[in-house]
């Protein structure tokens, strides 16, 4: 296991689609998006899951990326708690939310690979980077 771009991270990739289908699911809902208390801290929850699983890749030490993982999986904890809770709102529908459940339920099972394979890491003081890590850049083809 090696990483150089964040992107490569499979549990972050699935923790964006997580956050990415709580804002499709709610911006598709007035009653919930006109709710700012609860669609703030939905938001808040979804995208810290996303977040930390970046934040703890730019530490560049296994110990600390596992930390920050940990954290990323009690945020997921927490917006699928939420998602509850709009539907026990009647925000949603539990078919509503089967989606974003199961994504969130993929990105949870990533990230607890990824903590158990970080731990052969840990115990040597080496960093799962291969590298430096790279940011990725718009290309020029990329639209802006």
């Amino acid at each position: 296991m090696g990483f150089r771009t964040l992107e490569e991270v499979k549990a972050y990739r699935a923790a964006r689609a997580f956050k990415l289908e709580v804002y499709r699911l709610v911006k598709s809902r007035p009653a919930a998006e006109g709710d700012h208390r609860f669609r703030s801290q939905l938001f808040e929850a979804a995208a810290s899951a996303e977040v930390n699983i970046a934040e703890g890749f730019r530490r560049y030490g296994a110990g600390d990326f596992s930390h920050f993982l940990r954290i990323s999986s009690s945020s997921l904890e927490e917006a699928t708690c939420r998602l509850q809770d709009g539907i026990d709102r009647g925000y949603f529908t539990k078919a509503d939310c089967r989606q974003a459940l199961e994504l969130a339920d993929e990105a949870a099972r990533l990230i607890v690979g990824l903590i158990v394979s970080l731990r052969k890491f840990r115990s040597t003081s080496r960093s799962p980077l291969i590298g430096p890590p790279v940011r990725n850049t718009p290309s020029d083809t990329d639209d802006p």
